[in-house]
């Protein structure tokens, strides 16, 4: 067996430290490539809730989806950090007269909207929130995963850097961002208003 010399044992070293310092960095550029691809992945929900979806909201009743929400948050408010904000949810006046939608605040710009929706939001809390949600979708026999606590707080993101109106801002988030139809959007975005306003 024939011995390396120190010309081919330096050159092997060489070698080797130049194929390490050109494959790290390939390897990295890959890396944070499929990263950027998760990042910028508009997919928010899977197809069957997108159809599952699609199909409750062609069919939408605002005032059968209001009696929904009314006995949702009246059967959930216990689990509110605030349980206060069940009124407000339920835009009951002091009288305790139901006053279906304060059409007014529909016209609120989007990024006001936001602030508006976060601060209901934070009085339910994400647990009390996906406990009127869940009701609400065992009720309705839907999962309307667009109204799940992470789905709303991607859209509030969405919002601030919109212009328009809050439920113009949500339709086009459902459209660009979950790939809905326009129509859809819209019925989604109403039935949202009347839960946060």
């Amino acid at each position: 067996m024939k011995r390396l010399g120190i010309k081919e044992i330096s050159g092997i070293l060489g070698g080797v430290l130049l194929l390490s310092t050109v494959i790290v960095p390939i390897e990295s550029a890959f890396a944070s490539s499929n990263v950027k691809v998760q990042e910028n992945d508009d997919v928010l929900f899977t197809d069957e809730e997108i159809q599952s979806i699609e199909e409750f909201f062609m069919n939408y009743d605002e005032d059968e989806f209001y009696k929904i929400l009314e006995i949702a948050v009246n059967e959930t408010k216990s689990k509110f950090i605030d349980p206060s904000v069940a009124e407000e949810i339920l835009n009951k006046e002091p009288n305790d007269d139901i006053v279906i939608v304060p059409y007014g605040k529909v016209t609120l710009t989007a990024k006001a909207g936001a602030k508006a929706i976060k601060a209901t939001m934070s009085k339910v809390g994400k647990t009390g929130w996906d406990k009127m949600i869940g009701k609400i979708e065992s009720m309705t026999g839907t999962q309307l995963a667009v109204l799940h606590w992470e789905s709303i707080n991607k859209f509030l993101d969405f919002a601030v850097s919109s212009g328009g109106t809050i439920e113009d801002a949500l339709t086009s988030f459902l459209v660009k961002k979950g790939h809905f139809n326009k129509t859809v959007a819209t019925y989604i975005s109403k039935a949202f208003v009347l839960i946060v306003f």
